[in-house]
């Protein structure tokens, strides 16, 4: 992992919306590579931004994006269900998220490109299993000319990522520091109905440690997947 690289580039403008049609153009010929980061709305106690999902796979897929090349499509906000129900989080019935999610990404037909990454940021088991649902179901039809390919951050580092807790908060304070507010009042966990911290508190240095982890874990699938069309 070169991490001067991705220094480098940190400051390097990845997000489709804010290029011109000849930029975009030149950035994917030099990679055919769009991301998509997808996440949630959803309750993360009261020390972490309601929209921590998707701020994670967005910083992510940016991250990506500026290591292998390409450019970074505007997030899927929407979240399924098999999630708890609260005020602060929003959920898209399974069936509709599967629709949804299928129409905007063939939205894109016309891009051009030889594979679309769907970084997806939120650990709800229906979404985890609806978003890979959907990339299979699209590659098998023979109908797209895009290859759709999954990095699923729960999934790649889940002995660290829990709800609010220690792994998430962690990897929130490498991802989206500013937007961390351990100095608030947090609440017992809606699942659990437990105290978060219980294994420790949450530090940079462990979210550091996890975001190297994913980096790694999700070049080598995105390498062997673009090579492999």
């Amino acid at each position: 992992m070169e991490r001067e690289k991705i220094l480098a580039r940190q400051n390097a403008e990845q997000r489709v919306v804010y290029f011109s049609p000849e930029e975009l153009r030149e950035k994917l010929s030099a990679k055919s590579i769009l991301y998509m980061p997808v996440g949630s709305i959803e309750w993360h106690n009261e020390h972490l931004p309601l929209g921590t999902d998707t701020f994670h796979a967005e910083a992510l897929a940016i991250e990506l994006c500026g290591i292998t090349g390409g450019a970074v499509l505007p997030s899927f906000w929407w979240n399924t269900d098999g999630c708890h129900r609260h005020a602060s989080t929003y959920y898209t019935p399974q069936e509709n998220y599967r629709q949804i999610l299928s129409v905007v990404l063939r939205g894109f037909m016309d891009f051009h490109v030889k594979m679309i990454v769907l970084v997806n940021g939120h650990g709800g088991g229906n979404q985890i299993k609806s978003v890979a649902a959907v990339a299979d179901e699209i590659n098998k039809t023979g109908d797209f000319p895009i290859h759709l390919t999954v990095v699923d951050v729960c999934d790649l580092q889940h002995e660290n990522i829990d709800h609010a807790d220690t792994g998430e908060t962690s990897l929130s304070m490498r991802l989206i520091p500013q937007l961390v507010r351990m100095e608030r009042e947090i609440t017992p966990d809606l699942y659990s109905g437990e105290m978060p911290f219980a294994d420790g508190m949450p530090t940079e240095k462990k979210g550091d440690e996890m975001f190297w982890e994913l980096m790694a874990d999700a070049l080598k699938i995105i390498e062997r997947e673009y090579n492999n069309i």
